[in-house]
């Protein structure tokens, strides 16, 4: 059972990746945690670990954030179901490669769901208590793909674009409200969603370290490793946009 003293953390995406590791982040800090992903099996076996590493409680809540009723479910939880709501970080989301030609209109439908809709949403209820309570902090994971448009992961890259200018504008909206809104974007990193070798890929604990950091300052954004954070300034805001689109498709070709 949770306990009213101990701060809460709600963390979706968490049963592997990032989103686990900042799910033992939290442990280590001694919050309280609600864990959510679609996977029970996994939650269940990260849920009893961590109970059983830390003098903290944590609870499993199975959803598919793709579907509408289950993102219904858990903003309800945000908004009035909890005992307390002190951090919510919005890691759940998916990838989908190629070119928008070819890709699978249902795939391509749940992916935006997940990855905008979903996040909107809880955001957004999250948003509500916090601002009843006068404190609050969200996490939205981002993506260095959110830094300009990308031939091959349109739809994706897309998609982080938004939570990117979402989350930023968000942080902003409430910072008179005692609320803070961060996105962190990742690189390359070594998750389930993008296996296969590659060189100087980040590790998801890199990536909580990163947000961590970034949470005591004031800045609503954040990219993930040096490398990452020079390619998003280059790419954004020094190369002229059809020389990054160009340089951006020869990168991605392999995966059209």
């Amino acid at each position: 059972m949770t306990t009213p003293s101990r701060p809460l953390a709600v963390v979706t995406g968490a049963s592997s990746g990032i989103g686990e590791q900042f799910a033992r982040r939290y442990a280590r800090e001694g919050y309280d945690l609600v864990l959510v992903a679609r996977s029970g099996a996994a939650l269940e076996v990260l849920a009893d670990e961590l109970r059983a590493q830390h003098p903290i409680a944590v609870e499993v809540h199975v959803a598919d954030l793709a579907r509408p009723a289950e993102v219904a479910a858990l903003a309800d939880r945000l908004t009035s179901g909890l005992r307390r709501l002190d951090h919510l970080v919005n890691c759940a989301g998916v990838a989908l490669e190629g070119d928008l030609a070819r890709a699978d209109e249902a795939a391509l439908r749940a992916m935006v769901d997940l990855n905008v809709t979903a996040l909107t949403l809880l955001t957004r209820a999250a948003i509500i208590r916090m601002r009843a309570a006068g404190t609050g902090t969200i996490i939205n994971v981002a993506s260095a793909a959110a830094y300009q448009p990308m031939p091959h992961l349109a739809a994706y890259a897309a998609s982080k674009s938004y939570v990117l200018m979402l989350t930023e504008a968000m942080a902003e909206e409430n910072r008179g409200h005692g609320v803070r809104v961060l996105a962190v974007s990742p690189g390359d990193t070594e998750t389930p969603m993008n296996p296969g070798a590659a060189k100087n890929k980040r590790t998801p604990d890199q990536v909580v370290d990163t947000a961590w950091k970034a949470l005591r300052r004031s800045s609503p954004s954040v990219v993930d490793g040096r490398a990452n954070s020079a390619l998003a300034v280059l790419a954004s805001r020094v190369l002229p946009r059809r020389v990054s689109l160009r340089t951006a498709e020869q990168m991605m070709r392999d995966r059209a």
